[in-house]
This record gives C-alpha cells, sequence and structure tokens, in this order.
C-alpha cells in the first residue's frame, strides 16, 4: 500500500443549532393607589414550519457527522415534511445516502438539492465530492469552480484542496498545483494543499520543494502522520540518513499505532 497517498479527509458539516425562546415580564411597582389594569399577555412567537425544518436539518447534519445514519434520516424525513423545498434537506440526504452506499438515491437527492438552489457552494461543492470518490473526477472540477465562484462560501480552501486532489486523481498534476497554491494563499496553514504540493514535489523529483512544503507541515503543534512519513521518505532520497531517523523517532513517538508507523519496517515510499 503507498502510505504516501492515504490523506485528506472531507470536512464535516456544520454543528448543531440550539434555539431557545424565552418571554419577558415586567415587575409591578409599589403603590397606594388602585394598581394598573395588567398588561395583556406576551405570545411566545410562533416557530414556522420553515424554522422547525431547518431545526431537523441541523440535527440530521450532526448525527450524520456522528455516524448515526439511521437517526439522520429520521430527522430528515422530519424535516422534509415540513418543508418539502428546502435545499439543505436534500444534500445532507445525499451525504448519508453516499456513507450508507446508496448511490442512486444519493444522486437523486443532490440534483433535488442543485434544482433548488444550484447557486449553493456547500451543494456544489458535496455533489463534486460525490463525483469524484465514485469514479468521476474530471466532473467534479466543474463543480468545484462553480462552488468558488460564490465570493461569500466561507470555505473555499476545502473545495480547492479537494478540487486539487480529484485533478491528481486523473492525472492532471498542473493543475492540481495550482488549486493547492490558491488553497495556501488564502490558508497558508491548510494541511491538505500543503501536504498535497510537498508529495507532488517529491514525486517530481523536487526534493529542496517538497522539503519546504513538508517542513510547513512537521512545525505544527501536531504534525500528522502523514506528513512526517512523507519527510521521512525525501531524507531517505536525499541521503540524509540523520534527518530521516528523526522523522522515524517523531512517528514511533508520535504514533506508535499508526499505519505509517508500521510502514517503517518496509521502507515503502514509492
Amino acid at each position: 500500500m503507498n502510505f504516501l497517498l492515504r490523506f485528506f479527509a472531507v470536512t464535516g458539516l456544520g454543528a448543531l443549532l440550539a434555539v431557545v425562546l424565552g418571554a419577558c415580564t415586567s415587575a409591578p411597582t409599589a403603590s397606594t393607589q388602585r394598581p394598573p389594569d395588567p398588561p395583556p399577555a406576551v405570545k411566545l412567537q410562533e416557530v414556522s414550519p420553515q424554522e422547525r425544518a431547518n431545526l431537523h436539518v441541523d440535527l440530521g447534519a450532526g448525527y450524520y457527522e456522528r455516524g448515526q445514519m439511521d437517526i439522520a434520516l429520521e430527522e430528515l424525513n422530519e424535516a422534509v415534511k415540513l418543508d418539502p423545498n428546502n435545499a439543505r434537506i436534500y444534500n445532507i440526504y445525499g451525504l448519508v445516502y453516499t456513507m450508507l452506499g446508496e448511490n442512486p438515491k444519493a444522486e437523486q437527492n443532490f440534483q433535488r438539492a442543485l434544482s433548488l438552489a444550484p447557486q449553493d457552494s456547500d451543494i456544489r461543492h458535496n455533489w463534486g465530492w460525490y463525483l469524484c470518490s465514485n469514479g468521476r473526477p474530471r466532473e467534479s472540477i466543474a463543480e468545484f469552480e462553480m462552488a468558488l465562484r460564490n465570493p461569500l462560501y466561507k470555505t473555499p480552501e476545502i473545495a480547492l484542496v479537494n478540487a486539487g486532489r480529484c485533478s491528481v486523481a486523473f492525472g492532471d498534476t498542473a493543475g492540481a498545483e495550482v488549486f493547492f497554491k490558491r488553497a495556501v494563499a488564502g490558508a497558508p496553514n491548510n494541511t491538505g494543499a500543503n501536504y498535497g504540493l510537498a508529495l507532488m514535489a517529491y514525486r517530481a523529483g523536487r526534493l529542496d520543494e517538497a522539503r519546504g512544503w513538508t517542513r510547513r507541515l512537521t512545525q505544527q503543534p501536531a504534525p500528522v502522520p502523514e506528513a512526517l512519513y512523507l519527510g521521512m521518505c525525501i531524507e531517505k532520497k536525499s541521503g540524509d540518513r540523520s534527518a530521516e531517523l528523526s522523522y522515524v523517532s517523531q512517528l514511533r513517538n508520535r504514533y506508535p499505532d499508526s499505519a505509517e508507523t508500521k510502514a517503517i519496517a518496509t521502507g515503502t515510499c514509492e
């Protein structure tokens, strides 16, 4: 197994919402005169079906993140009864069905979400990642690019890193490098982008460049084991035995049970 290619994870969805409804009351004041008539009762503002649907969507997303797909589906089923034209519902449905391996249902729901909100960057990104993960990486790039056109997109670095990964998947290393560098420009410490650039430089034999990108990762407070393993491979290929052993030591001390540490014995770097 090539441990240099074992990396990245799809970022999760938003956190759970907690909504508290309250009412204000006013304290009466003492008086020798007849007390005033009490104010009319204040009615709690009713929560609309759309708001209730969004609460169920947020709960469903939270259960999806926890891996509790059955409960996530229950929440989404409640949401769709309340607001059947809410694009977010179908977006999360798509993610859940993807995780369950029910691809026809996943595709149907992603398409429904896009028909309702074609400019939604999160939906575009998730559909792009679905395509890439299911053997259609070339098609995914256009979806990531559409997500990135939105100037209000909150996490463009995620779409950029995944566009880079998917470009690598169909052999477009030049395009991947552009995506990774765009991600680094906006988020200099982005682990995925720095690792992608380091790995591509290493595979192209540009060891000094690979070392520079890897150093950005290994100087972080908790460098990921993939970065340490890549650093080991870079130094092994460059012939710096001392630096190589330093990475080996870090892997064994920080991640004794990781797949990368177990792979040290094989010395596999290609």
